[in-house]
């Protein structure tokens, strides 16, 4: 793995933190699969106060979360606010342990929700990222 987040990508992994591994896990397989990772665990703001990007690739944004739910204001904060979204990338929640109803609550945003690598990867492959 050579890469400008090399050594946070591997802090992610080693991390007791679940979510924290996952957002590792889904930094590597992008870079693995030779998609362009441009961001991860990025602050945005001072001190991150507007908001934090999991991972990013050069064309949509991916929300990582352990959660079953609860991510609904996280993205539509992803979609709208032009300092954490400046392209209008599209978003993509990436949600192994999602439930249905609040999945589609997701949908409803313009967003997109997987749960597995390799449907992270073909939707990162239809998006162009």
């Amino acid at each position: 793995m050579s890469s400008l987040f090399e050594q946070a990508i591997i802090n992610a992994l080693n991390s007791i933190n679940p979510q924290k591994v996952l957002e590792g896990k889904v930094a590597n397989t992008i870079i693995q699969a030779g998609f362009d990772l441009v961001g991860f665990n990025k602050a945005v703001g001072l001190n991150g106060e507007i908001g934090e990007i999991d991972v990013e690739t050069s064309n949509a944004i991916i929300e990582v979360t352990t959660q079953t739910a609860r991510k609904l204001k996280q993205i539509q904060k992803l979609i709208s606010n032009p300092d954490l979204n400046p392209l209008n990338k599209p978003v993509i929640l990436y949600a192994p342990n999602y439930k249905i109803t609040p999945a589609q609550d997701i949908i409803a945003t313009g967003s997109y929700i997987v749960r597995t690598q390799d449907e992270l990867l073909e939707l990162l492959f239809i998006l162009g990222a």
